[in-house]
């Protein structure tokens, strides 16, 4: 039953099994393949590529998850047969987990193409402190600078207990299933791991392993050593130790590149500012930047299916006659979503005579909701919502819709027509939907970028830049935005898209895999 459904998946997902890994140049594709012949390729990452949970009929099902990191990897997975070691997020995974000898699911599982070992913990005693107290939210508001020192955190037993007790064991847990899986193969391992969830597992690894590969790429921004010291010494030092047992660390942009550099100086034997390299107990890492993009190809080809063509009828319903101002987001803190109405109630108060013509969407889905933080936040993004609404709503116009938990094909249809599209975090590691936006754009629309989102050092010259906690700047972007001339318009999304399109989430992968090669023995 399972298999027929991964097949149906893969098809719904333009993924088909034996898909293309490389869609820019078969000479790269045919280079990663021959490269990988003699290695078994294992990738590691909290959540999976495919996730479990319980149908309307009561029956386990399973949904591809979510994610650019997986739609590109997959493919990739099924070429070489290898292994994707994730977390079992739910009941339904370990269910599933169990039938198997050693919880290692086949994908498919009637024609199995790679395997996936789930890694399954006790939720409240381990899991639970691993991700929702260190992972979640410790890690992520240090990396994202989201913390406010004089009041926050406050390091206290029970950070300290998940530590231990939590983040150091699920990542123990990690590292031993990581080695049985390479032990257990007459091939070369190549271990690739994922993010900030992981990053002790290098070190136990090697202490296993000894001499092979090991690469992690950080999906979230490094911060300046200065806050990153946020963080017990003993932890910074487990973590940055656990990274320098890798052979290639990558990290989306050079910015980031620099300040880990920066930040392993208080514990490396040497740092190569020039050449971005580390030297710690005798061991050389590399330290590169590999900015995340979009399949772009595949994206337009998604914009003309007939489920985004339905769900345009409503969002040109939502716009009529309007200026539209759109937004996609997780609830999360470092989203700056509240600022970003907060402008709009301002472009609206210093612009009486717009009222009426402009809209603005919102669409997202909520995150995290198991820890407080997002809760309040997610409750604070509905206040302002309704409180914006209630000021200025009149004869039938109301200046917010917000559509939560919205489909992909509704956000893709919200793509294509929007005016002008907001992307203002207050910290992002890339930000993928100011890519994706202009990639489907079909209406001219002017990006407003933050500064602080990873993505501002490749689109800056095409987007109109904000500080992100400037309110008045950006309700002021709002304006340019909307009174700007057709032809401006168009130039800036030109240069959008052919950025976009010359590196695509193909580019990516593949300046991993080559810097790979070159250090691969």
């Amino acid at each position: 039953m399972f298999g027929t459904i991964f097949k149906k998946l893969y098809l719904h997902q333009n993924l088909v099994i034996g898909g293309r890994i490389i869609q820019n140049g078969d000479n790269s594709q045919n280079q990663i393949e021959k490269f990988l012949e003699d290695k078994h390729l294992i990738v590691a990452s909290n959540r999976g590529p495919v996730e479990f949970y319980k149908g309307n009929d009561e029956k386990i099902e399973m949904r591809r998850g979510a994610g650019g990191l997986v739609s590109t990897l997959l493919p990739i997975m099924e070429t070489v047969n290898g292994t994707w070691i994730a977390s079992a997020m739910s009941y339904e995974d370990a269910v599933i987990a169990h039938k198997y000898p050693d919880k290692r699911v086949p994908v498919p599982m009637d024609d199995p193409k790679f395997w996936v070992p789930f890694v399954v913990v006790d939720k409240e005693k381990r899991y639970e402190k691993y991700y929702s107290v260190i992972s979640n939210p410790l890690l992520w508001f240090v990396q994202h600078y989201m913390w406010n020192p004089p009041y926050t955190p406050e390091i206290d037993d029970k950070i300290h207990e998940a530590w231990h007790e939590g983040y150091v064991y699920v990542n123990k847990k990690f590292a031993d299933r990581i080695v049985e899986e390479a032990s257990s193969n007459e091939k070369d391992p190549l271990i690739m791991l994922q993010d900030y969830h992981l990053y002790l597992c290098p070190t136990y690894i090697r202490e296993e392993l000894g001499d092979i590969f090991l690469s992690q790429f950080i999906h979230i921004p490094w911060p300046q050593p200065e806050y990153f010291c946020i963080i017990p010494d003993y932890m910074e030092k487990a973590i940055i130790e656990g990274l320098l047992s890798n052979d290639i660390i990558g990290f989306h942009i050079e910015k980031y590149v620099n300040n880990f550099l920066r930040t392993c100086e208080n514990y490396a034997a040497k740092v190569d500012f020039e050449k971005n390299i580390v030297w710690h107990n005798g061991h050389k890492t590399y330290v590169r930047d590999y900015p995340i993009s979009v399949d772009d190809k595949g994206l337009i080809e998604l914009a003309k299916t007939e489920t985004v063509l339905k769900n345009e009828e409503i969002i040109k319903e939502i716009k009529k006659d309007s200026f539209l101002i759109y937004r996609t987001d997780r609830a999360d803190l470092s989203k700056n979503i509240i600022r970003g109405f907060k402008a709009y109630d301002l472009f609206l108060e210093k612009h009486p005579e717009l009222q009426g013509k402009v809209k603005f969407l919102s669409t997202g889905k909520p995150t995290r909701q198991q820890i407080k933080e997002y809760r309040d936040y997610k409750a604070g993004v509905d206040k302002i919502i309704d409180e914006i609404n209630q000021k200025y709503s009149k004869d039938g116009w109301t200046p917010i819709e917000q559509i939560f938990k919205a489909d992909y094909s509704l956000v893709a249809a919200a793509f294509k027509n929007y005016d002008c599209l907001m992307v203002n975090p207050i910290c992002d590691g890339m930000n993928i939907v100011s890519k994706e936006g202009a990639v489907v754009n079909e209406n001219n629309g002017v990006l407003i970028l933050s500064e602080h989102a990873g993505s501002y050092e490749e689109l800056k010259d095409y987007a109109l830049n904000v500080d992100p906690f400037d309110i008045s700047q950006t309700a002021d972007a709002i304006y340019e935005a909307l009174i700007m001339s057709q032809n401006e318009r168009e130039r800036r999304l030109k240069g959008l898209k052919k950025i976009v399109s010359e590196r695509n989430i193909y580019h990516w992968i593949t300046g991993q895999f080559d810097d790979i090669q070159k250090l691969f023995k």
